[in-house]
């Protein structure tokens, strides 16, 4: 078939959209964004494949077999009960290939739509597809028992991959960060790249494979200048304290490369959330983006914040540990909503201390939900 080009997909007016192609499927509408949402896809038989744009707006294709056409905005909504995609749903822990134990860190892997998931208690990472979410996931590395040697992690908490497929692993009790190859196994080596104190979560910039590591016991997030070499301190690293130069006991961090070019970092002893320009050091000093009111369950307030995204106007998602509940906060606001969760349990619609959240190619959250030791899937409901 013949592919209208870019300009030519829609005709509009000021009313929305007047007149589709014949070959795209019936699930597209305009929003008042201007941002074309839900389905949109067209048959190639010729090549063999199905093309989506990520955006009408943007003229921009990807060859993902299957793309939702959305972007998120203040409105967004999520199914209130989640599908459990991977472990057990009545939260039992396990070691099989079936089952996790204490899942913490989470990568996605959008153009292969798989999940890397860091199982923190049985010592490995593991990998599944979520087009077809298997009963037994693939070790991609550790699962020889807890230790520090090189086919081996012990407390595996955040982790990443680089541009070029690279698996990077922060060990929590191993105090360090360490380097999986492309397509690793269980038996595959690792190199280590530096030292991190309680190492946790990893965040990658993928133009420039800068490595963001937080340093819990540190106080501090490290960052591997170009994934390699001896860390420099990107914010903390001034003591255990509440100063805008100091954090405390932090857990997540999160670069955000495409939007804002900042570095965001849930301070969890303090029960807030900093953001930090690009290029900032243990002398920056951070600007409080969401908490910073004590710890409670109010909606001015975290408690136990644990990891971080930033979406493209800005907004903030926040796991919220202790009160089992995913946040958002709108840029610049005082207080945030709550989009999932709200209460501990097993249940489809309870969590039991989220860790890290992610956002598949469709916009479903994501959430390692980590005593119940299974992965969840809320699906986006509205854009």
């Amino acid at each position: 078939m013949t592919f209208p080009d870019a300009d030519g997909l829609c005709e509009r007016d000021e009313s929305g959209c007047t007149s589709k192609p014949s070959d795209q499927n019936d699930n597209f509408t305009w929003n008042s964004d201007n941002n074309a949402v839900y389905d949109l896809i067209y048959s190639d038989p010729c090549n063999d494949r199905v093309v989506a744009p990520t955006t009408i707006q943007d003229k921009m294709w990807t060859f993902l077999g299957v793309a939702r056409v959305c972007t998120l905005s203040s409105h967004s909504t999520w199914s209130q009960t989640a599908t459990t995609i991977f472990g057990s749903q009545a939260g039992t822990s396990g070691s099989s290939l079936s089952l996790l134990n204490v899942p913490i860190g989470m990568y996605y892997d959008q153009v292969n739509n798989r999940l890397i998931v860091a199982d923190f208690g049985n010592a490995r990472i593991l990998q599944f597809s979520i087009n077809n979410p298997p009963s037994l996931a693939t070790v991609i590395a550790g699962g020889n028992g807890g230790g520090c040697t090189m086919n081996q992690l012990y407390w595996p908490d955040g982790i990443g991959v680089d541009s070029s497929g690279q698996l990077y692993v922060a060990d929590y009790l191993c105090n360090q960060v360490v380097r999986f190859p492309s397509n690793s196994n269980s038996t595959t080596n690792s190199t280590i790249i530096g030292s991190a104190g309680s190492a946790g979560l990893i965040s990658i910039n993928q133009l420039t494979n800068d490595i963001y590591v937080v340093s819990n016991s540190d106080n501090a997030v490290y960052k591997f200048v170009g994934g390699s070499g001896s860390p420099v301190v990107a914010a903390g690293g001034n003591g255990n304290g509440n100063a805008s130069d100091q954090l405390s006991g932090p857990n997540g961090v999160y670069y955000d490369y495409l939007y804002t070019n900042s570095l965001y970092v849930t301070d969890n002893g303090n029960y807030r959330v900093m953001k930090y320009p690009s290029g900032s050091t243990n002398a920056t000093y951070g600007t409080v983006v969401a908490g910073g009111n004590g710890a409670g369950s109010g909606a001015n307030q975290l408690n136990d914040p644990r990891s971080i995204l930033v979406d493209n106007t800005g907004n903030l998602y926040i796991a919220d540990g202790s009160n089992n509940r995913i946040q958002r906060w709108l840029q610049n606001a005082s207080s945030g909503t709550t989009i999932v969760g709200g209460t501990q349990g097993t249940a489809s619609d309870q969590l039991n201390w989220p860790e890290q959240i992610l956002f598949d190619r469709y916009q479903n959250l994501l959430v390692a939900d980590r005593y119940n030791n299974r992965i969840q899937s809320f699906n986006l409901t509205a854009c």
